[in-house]
Protein backbone atom coordinates (compact mmCIF):
# COMPACT_ATOMS: atom_id res chain seq x y z
CA UNK A 1 0.00 0.00 0.00
CA UNK A 2 0.96 3.44 -0.77
CA UNK A 3 0.66 6.13 1.71
CA UNK A 4 -1.41 8.93 1.05
CA UNK A 5 0.13 11.95 -1.02
CA UNK A 6 1.75 14.39 1.70
CA UNK A 7 1.64 11.47 4.63
CA UNK A 8 5.17 11.30 5.85
CA UNK A 9 6.66 8.40 6.45
CA UNK A 10 8.58 7.09 9.44
CA UNK A 11 12.16 8.02 7.87
CA UNK A 12 10.82 11.20 7.54
CA UNK A 13 9.59 11.97 11.29
CA UNK A 14 13.32 10.73 12.14
CA UNK A 15 15.16 12.96 9.94
CA UNK A 16 12.99 15.75 11.27
CA UNK A 17 12.98 14.93 14.49
CA UNK A 18 16.58 13.85 15.21
CA UNK A 19 18.48 16.86 14.57
CA UNK A 20 15.96 18.92 16.13
CA UNK A 21 16.61 17.02 19.10
CA UNK A 22 20.22 16.96 19.04
CA UNK A 23 20.19 20.95 18.83
CA UNK A 24 17.91 21.45 21.43
CA UNK A 25 20.58 19.25 23.23
CA UNK A 26 23.51 21.29 22.12
CA UNK A 27 21.87 24.46 22.85
CA UNK A 28 21.22 23.43 26.41
CA UNK A 29 24.91 22.69 27.15
CA UNK A 30 26.12 25.61 25.60
CA UNK A 31 23.56 27.42 28.19
CA UNK A 32 25.23 25.28 30.96
CA UNK A 33 28.34 25.68 30.47
CA UNK A 34 27.87 29.74 29.91
CA UNK A 35 26.16 29.67 33.85
CA UNK A 36 29.10 27.64 34.91
CA UNK A 37 32.10 30.00 33.00
CA UNK A 38 29.75 32.99 34.81
CA UNK A 39 29.78 31.80 37.75
CA UNK A 40 33.91 31.05 37.60
CA UNK A 41 34.22 34.43 36.15
CA UNK A 42 32.13 36.17 39.30
CA UNK A 43 34.03 33.77 41.92
CA UNK A 44 37.43 34.39 40.86
CA UNK A 45 36.61 38.71 40.65
CA UNK A 46 35.48 37.92 44.35
CA UNK A 47 39.04 36.30 45.29
CA UNK A 48 40.91 39.14 43.59
CA UNK A 49 38.83 41.51 45.39
CA UNK A 50 39.18 39.62 48.73
CA UNK A 51 42.94 39.22 48.03
CA UNK A 52 43.62 42.92 47.57
CA UNK A 53 41.78 43.58 50.60
CA UNK A 54 43.73 41.22 52.46
CA UNK A 55 47.22 42.88 51.07
CA UNK A 56 45.36 46.24 51.57
CA UNK A 57 47.09 47.25 54.90
CA UNK A 58 51.35 45.68 55.25
CA UNK A 59 52.27 44.34 58.82
CA UNK A 60 53.98 46.62 60.47
CA UNK A 61 57.49 44.58 60.84
CA UNK A 62 57.29 43.12 63.99
CA UNK A 63 55.77 39.82 62.93
CA UNK A 64 51.86 41.45 64.51
CA UNK A 65 49.33 41.81 62.28
CA UNK A 66 47.63 45.21 62.68
CA UNK A 67 43.89 45.48 63.94
CA UNK A 68 43.37 46.69 60.06
CA UNK A 69 44.69 43.72 58.71
CA UNK A 70 43.39 41.50 60.82
CA UNK A 71 39.67 42.51 60.28
CA UNK A 72 40.68 42.89 56.39
CA UNK A 73 41.71 39.13 56.93
CA UNK A 74 38.17 38.02 58.93
CA UNK A 75 36.19 39.73 56.10
CA UNK A 76 38.43 38.13 53.08
CA UNK A 77 37.16 34.67 54.39
CA UNK A 78 33.37 35.50 55.17
CA UNK A 79 32.83 37.01 51.81
CA UNK A 80 34.51 34.23 49.70
CA UNK A 81 32.38 31.50 52.02
CA UNK A 82 29.58 33.47 51.46
CA UNK A 83 30.32 33.93 47.87
CA UNK A 84 30.73 30.30 47.34
CA UNK A 85 27.39 29.34 48.73
CA UNK A 86 25.75 31.85 47.27
CA UNK A 87 26.85 31.22 43.53
CA UNK A 88 26.37 27.52 43.96
CA UNK A 89 22.44 28.05 44.66
CA UNK A 90 22.40 29.98 41.67
CA UNK A 91 24.12 28.35 39.31
CA UNK A 92 22.07 25.52 40.51
CA UNK A 93 18.87 27.48 39.86
CA UNK A 94 20.08 28.32 36.43
CA UNK A 95 20.99 25.44 35.12
CA UNK A 96 18.16 23.49 36.48
CA UNK A 97 15.82 25.91 34.57
CA UNK A 98 17.37 24.86 31.05
CA UNK A 99 16.09 21.67 31.26
CA UNK A 100 12.86 22.07 33.13
CA UNK A 101 11.39 25.42 31.28
CA UNK A 102 9.31 27.99 33.51
CA UNK A 103 10.73 26.11 36.46
CA UNK A 104 12.52 29.28 38.00
CA UNK A 105 9.40 30.33 39.83
CA UNK A 106 8.06 27.48 41.56
CA UNK A 107 11.38 26.26 42.40
CA UNK A 108 12.02 29.73 44.29
CA UNK A 109 8.49 28.92 46.06
CA UNK A 110 9.85 25.52 46.73
CA UNK A 111 13.00 26.81 47.87
CA UNK A 112 11.39 29.24 50.26
CA UNK A 113 8.95 26.92 51.76
CA UNK A 114 11.72 24.25 52.26
CA UNK A 115 13.93 27.29 53.87
CA UNK A 116 10.92 27.81 56.22
CA UNK A 117 10.58 24.17 56.96
CA UNK A 118 14.14 24.17 57.70
CA UNK A 119 14.46 26.71 59.95
CA UNK A 120 12.21 25.22 62.34
CA UNK A 121 14.56 22.10 62.43
CA UNK A 122 17.54 23.66 61.92
CA UNK A 123 17.51 26.13 64.88
CA UNK A 124 20.83 25.64 65.81
CA UNK A 125 21.87 26.71 62.65
CA UNK A 126 20.00 29.96 62.53
CA UNK A 127 21.62 30.45 65.55
CA UNK A 128 25.37 29.79 64.56
CA UNK A 129 24.40 32.35 61.63
CA UNK A 130 23.01 35.17 63.75
CA UNK A 131 26.04 34.89 66.14
CA UNK A 132 27.87 35.31 63.66
CA UNK A 133 26.43 38.08 62.25
CA UNK A 134 26.92 39.79 65.30
CA UNK A 135 30.38 38.60 66.18
CA UNK A 136 31.44 40.22 62.88
CA UNK A 137 29.49 44.02 63.40
CA UNK A 138 31.52 44.29 66.87
CA UNK A 139 34.31 42.92 66.43
CA UNK A 140 34.98 40.58 69.03
CA UNK A 141 37.74 38.50 67.74
CA UNK A 142 39.52 38.65 64.15
CA UNK A 143 41.66 36.29 61.94
CA UNK A 144 45.23 35.98 64.26
CA UNK A 145 44.08 37.09 67.87
CA UNK A 146 44.57 34.84 70.70
CA UNK A 147 41.22 33.88 72.39
CA UNK A 148 39.67 32.09 74.91
CA UNK A 149 36.37 30.88 74.47
CA UNK A 150 34.20 29.86 77.54
CA UNK A 151 36.82 29.56 79.72
CA UNK A 152 37.37 26.37 78.22
CA UNK A 153 39.29 26.39 74.99
CA UNK A 154 41.98 28.70 74.16
CA UNK A 155 43.95 29.05 71.13
CA UNK A 156 44.67 31.44 67.59
CA UNK A 157 41.89 32.11 65.46
CA UNK A 158 42.81 30.38 62.09
CA UNK A 159 39.25 30.98 60.16
CA UNK A 160 36.28 32.53 60.92
CA UNK A 161 33.10 31.70 58.63
CA UNK A 162 29.33 33.57 59.28
CA UNK A 163 28.91 29.48 61.18
CA UNK A 164 31.86 28.55 62.67
CA UNK A 165 35.15 29.82 64.26
CA UNK A 166 38.45 28.08 63.99
CA UNK A 167 41.10 27.90 66.72
CA UNK A 168 44.91 26.11 66.96
CA UNK A 169 45.70 26.06 70.38
CA UNK A 170 49.92 25.97 71.63
CA UNK A 171 49.51 21.90 71.22
CA UNK A 172 48.73 22.35 67.82
CA UNK A 173 45.34 21.00 68.02
CA UNK A 174 42.42 22.09 65.79
CA UNK A 175 39.16 23.67 67.43
CA UNK A 176 35.79 23.82 65.60
CA UNK A 177 33.47 25.74 67.37
CA UNK A 178 30.41 27.17 65.98
CA UNK A 179 29.00 30.72 66.63
CA UNK A 180 26.03 29.62 68.66
CA UNK A 181 28.05 27.95 71.32
CA UNK A 182 30.42 30.46 71.97
CA UNK A 183 28.64 32.22 75.57
CA UNK A 184 32.26 34.13 76.54
CA UNK A 185 35.10 35.40 74.55
CA UNK A 186 38.30 36.64 76.32
CA UNK A 187 41.06 38.04 73.62
CA UNK A 188 44.19 37.58 74.53
CA UNK A 189 45.85 40.11 71.66
CA UNK A 190 43.08 42.81 71.49
CA UNK A 191 45.00 46.41 70.58
CA UNK A 192 47.91 45.08 73.04
CA UNK A 193 48.92 42.24 75.57
CA UNK A 194 50.51 42.30 79.20
CA UNK A 195 52.99 40.03 80.42
CA UNK A 196 52.68 39.85 84.14
CA UNK A 197 54.75 37.71 86.58
CA UNK A 198 54.49 37.36 90.09
CA UNK A 199 58.10 36.62 91.94
CA UNK A 200 58.05 35.05 95.09
CA UNK A 201 60.91 35.57 97.53
CA UNK A 202 62.06 34.70 100.99
CA UNK A 203 61.05 36.61 104.31
CA UNK A 204 63.99 37.31 104.90
CA UNK A 205 64.83 39.19 102.20
CA UNK A 206 64.67 43.31 102.10
CA UNK A 207 61.35 43.70 99.52
CA UNK A 208 62.27 47.31 99.09
CA UNK A 209 65.43 46.05 97.75
CA UNK A 210 64.17 43.45 95.94
CA UNK A 211 61.22 46.23 94.12
CA UNK A 212 64.09 48.10 93.22
CA UNK A 213 66.32 45.73 91.44
CA UNK A 214 63.13 44.37 89.55
CA UNK A 215 62.50 47.85 88.32
CA UNK A 216 66.47 48.32 86.72
CA UNK A 217 66.11 45.01 84.93
CA UNK A 218 62.48 46.67 83.24
CA UNK A 219 64.66 49.51 82.43
CA UNK A 220 67.27 47.42 80.87
CA UNK A 221 64.78 45.73 78.91
CA UNK A 222 63.19 49.02 77.86
CA UNK A 223 66.50 50.25 76.29
CA UNK A 224 67.15 47.42 74.93
CA UNK A 225 67.42 47.88 71.27
CA UNK A 226 66.15 44.50 70.42
CA UNK A 227 63.41 43.91 72.79
CA UNK A 228 62.49 47.79 73.02
CA UNK A 229 59.96 47.01 69.51
CA UNK A 230 57.79 44.74 71.24
CA UNK A 231 57.12 46.80 74.48
CA UNK A 232 53.86 49.60 74.57
CA UNK A 233 55.40 51.11 77.89
CA UNK A 234 58.27 50.62 80.47
CA UNK A 235 57.77 47.63 82.78
CA UNK A 236 56.32 48.48 86.24
CA UNK A 237 56.62 47.10 89.59
CA UNK A 238 53.18 47.59 91.17
CA UNK A 239 54.52 46.03 94.70
CA UNK A 240 53.89 43.40 96.90
CA UNK A 241 51.16 41.34 96.05
CA UNK A 242 50.18 38.79 98.65
CA UNK A 243 51.66 36.32 101.15
CA UNK A 244 51.74 33.27 100.70
CA UNK A 245 52.86 30.16 103.01
CA UNK A 246 56.79 30.10 102.10
CA UNK A 247 57.17 33.34 100.16
CA UNK A 248 56.22 37.28 99.60
CA UNK A 249 54.84 37.76 96.47
CA UNK A 250 55.87 40.73 93.81
CA UNK A 251 54.26 41.78 91.08
CA UNK A 252 55.85 42.46 87.85
CA UNK A 253 54.08 43.52 84.58
CA UNK A 254 55.09 44.90 80.71
CA UNK A 255 52.62 46.44 78.11
CA UNK A 256 53.68 44.75 74.91
CA UNK A 257 52.21 44.18 71.17
CA UNK A 258 49.45 41.72 70.61
CA UNK A 259 50.72 38.30 71.12
CA UNK A 260 54.54 39.58 72.39
CA UNK A 261 53.56 38.90 76.33
CA UNK A 262 55.04 35.14 75.95
CA UNK A 263 57.99 36.23 74.49
CA UNK A 264 58.19 39.26 77.04
CA UNK A 265 57.71 36.98 80.08
CA UNK A 266 60.03 34.10 78.95
CA UNK A 267 62.75 36.63 78.88
CA UNK A 268 62.40 38.54 81.76
CA UNK A 269 62.40 35.34 83.97
CA UNK A 270 65.29 34.92 82.52
CA UNK A 271 67.24 38.07 82.98
CA UNK A 272 65.63 38.11 86.73
CA UNK A 273 66.91 34.43 87.70
CA UNK A 274 70.35 35.49 86.73
CA UNK A 275 69.93 39.00 88.36
CA UNK A 276 68.86 37.14 91.45
CA UNK A 277 71.80 34.97 91.53
CA UNK A 278 73.72 37.50 91.32
CA UNK A 279 72.34 39.77 93.97
CA UNK A 280 72.08 36.91 96.42
CA UNK A 281 68.41 37.26 96.16
CA UNK A 282 66.80 33.50 97.31
CA UNK A 283 64.02 32.36 95.54
CA UNK A 284 62.22 30.23 98.10
CA UNK A 285 60.74 26.78 97.56
CA UNK A 286 58.48 24.56 100.32
CA UNK A 287 59.82 23.20 102.88
CA UNK A 288 58.58 20.21 104.73
CA UNK A 289 59.59 18.59 108.69
CA UNK A 290 59.38 14.90 109.09
CA UNK A 291 58.44 14.17 112.97
CA UNK A 292 59.93 10.41 113.23
CA UNK A 293 58.85 10.07 116.66
CA UNK A 294 60.77 9.71 119.91
CA UNK A 295 63.37 7.33 119.85
CA UNK A 296 62.83 6.84 116.60
CA UNK A 297 63.98 7.92 112.64
CA UNK A 298 66.97 6.90 110.71
CA UNK A 299 69.36 7.57 113.38
CA UNK A 300 68.09 5.43 116.10
CA UNK A 301 67.72 2.97 113.55
CA UNK A 302 72.00 2.79 113.27
CA UNK A 303 72.42 2.93 117.16
CA UNK A 304 73.19 7.20 116.54
CA UNK A 305 72.11 9.87 119.03
CA UNK A 306 70.11 12.14 117.39
CA UNK A 307 67.33 14.61 117.39
CA UNK A 308 63.30 13.81 117.49
CA UNK A 309 62.54 16.14 114.47
CA UNK A 310 64.55 16.04 110.81
CA UNK A 311 64.15 19.05 108.10
CA UNK A 312 63.78 18.19 104.65
CA UNK A 313 63.44 19.98 101.39
CA UNK A 314 60.95 19.55 99.34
Amino acid sequence: MRPAPGARTLPDLARLVLPSAASNWGDRFLKVALVLLAAWIVYRAVVVVTRRLERSVVASGTGVLSAREQRGRTLAQIVRNASTVALTLVAGIAILSVFVPNATGPLTAAVGVLGLALSFGAQALVKDLIGGFFMLVEGQYQVGDVIRINESTAGQVERVTMRVVVLRDVHGVLHTIPHGEVHQVSNLTKGWSRAVLEIGVAYGEDVDRVMRVLADLGRGLWNDGDWRPLLVEEPVVPGVERFEDSAVVIRFMAKTLPLKQWDVARELRRRIKNRFDEEGIEIPFPHRTLYWGRGQGPSAAVGEPGPGAVGEGA
